[in-house]
């Protein structure tokens, strides 16, 4: 029978090789990732052509540059700028792969060191059903946006419009390739997370119950006491390790945190004002038709999911460390006081918690929280709506 989670996870790896965003080889029989010659090769001579075909787009008679000064509506000069910050997302994240690819090597074996010893991570059915949601939406979003730009398209089609529009698709396609990287990677370690937080609950509960024993001068007490400390400084050193794990891939994609809040900025606009001047513009001939705005509202809608997605994956980390907080805090609850030095292992266990909380800042500009998103979403019906307006007043003007 065919895993179908392996299955996604074997395209997304080739694909990612394909479109030159992996510049690194994996060997799938061991998981263990390396720099061959021939990946290394052939990853730089497809960023490189990319580069070029950019410049000589940019060179050309209807390069950005010209469309910018030829422009004549509003909606015109946002799609312009939309592109341009995609291309520079898009670039900034395949160079800082260049320079710093021997840490994402090293990154990715040392949390595939950690699946291996907790390989109930990729059984878990949060863990596959994660990957089976985003590898679906990406799919509709990629194919539906491509439609999309096409069929607004389909009625002034040259040759040189297709090339840019296959350049285009291939950039977009990049993105949500190193976005996926992300996702995946965040996937994993937070099945980490869950393991631990059970580990942590079986260990408590088993806590609770030892506290009931009543004969505390008996060796059984001290013993379960004993091991069950030696268990949870176990389980403190797992999670200062997965949080240094963690901590790292923070720092890892910092430009590309930048690059999607950016992109994700912007895109959200551009899709919410893209519907909008389709229906506007009938000379498009794409929002006339009830196919049309079927296609509008399913582009939308998968674009939506796919980048909710790709956000709220950062959330669950400081979801699963709350929890650990709270799991912890269930000792208070106890009846009876436990043994001096299994209260010592859990008060050293909330204080490393405490003092090592996962704080993830993008670039040092802002970090990034639930009450964050809700203000960049703000932000975005705003802008879009004055952004609307001004359409609607130029036009009926």
């Amino acid at each position: 029978m065919v895993d179908l989670v392996k299955t996604i996870l074997l395209i997304a790896y080739w694909y990612g090789l394909a479109v030159g965003v992996s510049n690194f080889e994996v060997d799938w029989l061991t998981g263990e990732a390396n720099a061959t010659r021939r990946t290394t090769i052939y990853a730089a001579v497809h960023n490189a052509s990319l580069i070029t075909l950019l410049i000589l787009l940019s060179l050309g008679n209807n390069s950005l540059k010209s469309e910018f000064i030829t422009a004549r509506y509003l909606h015109e000069y946002f799609f312009l700028l939309m592109t341009a910050v995609r291309i520079s997302a898009v670039l900034l994240s395949l160079i800082t792969r260049w320079y710093q690819r021997c840490r994402f090597i090293r990154l990715w074996n040392q949390i595939l060191a950690l699946v291996r010893d907790r390989p109930q991570v990729v059984r878990g059915r949060w863990y596959r059903r994660s990957i089976i949601l985003k590898f679906v939406f990406c799919v509709l979003s990629d194919s539906l946006h491509t439609i999309s730009d096409v069929s607004a398209q389909r009625k002034r089609i040259t040759a040189d419009l297709i090339v840019k529009l296959s350049i285009l698709a291939t950039l977009t396609t990049i993105f949500n390739m190193i976005v996926c990287q992300y996702y995946l990677a965040m996937v994993q370690v937070i099945g980490l997370y869950k393991i631990l937080l059970q580990d942590l609950r079986c260990l408590v509960h088993q806590a609770e119950c030892t506290c009931s024993i009543r004969n505390r001068r008996g060796g059984v007490y001290s013993i379960k006491c004993c091991s069950l400390a030696d268990q949870l400084d176990l389980i403190a050193e797992r999670h200062y390790t997965l949080k240094d794990r963690l901590d790292e891939m923070s720092e890892l994609f910092q430009i590309q945190s930048l690059s999607m809040s950016l992109v994700y900025f912007f895109s959200t606009m551009g899709s919410i004002y893209f519907s909008v001047c389709s229906i506007l513009y009938s000379s498009t001939g794409f929002g006339s038709t009830y196919w049309g705005l079927l296609l509008i509202v399913l582009s939308t809608a998968s674009f939506y999911m796919d980048n909710w997605l790709s956000v709220n994956i950062g959330f669950h980390i400081r979801d699963q460390q709350d929890e650990l907080v709270r799991v912890l805090a269930d000792r208070t609850l106890f009846n009876r006081e436990l043994d001096n030095r299994l209260e010592a292992a859990f008060e050293d266990f909330q204080l490393q918690l405490a003092s090592n909380r996962h704080e993830f800042y993008v670039m040092g500009l802002f970090k990034m929280e639930r009450g964050r998103l809700i203000a960049m979403l703000s932000s975005v019906i705003t802008h879009t709506m004055v952004l609307v307006q001004w359409e609607i007043q130029n036009d009926g003007s």
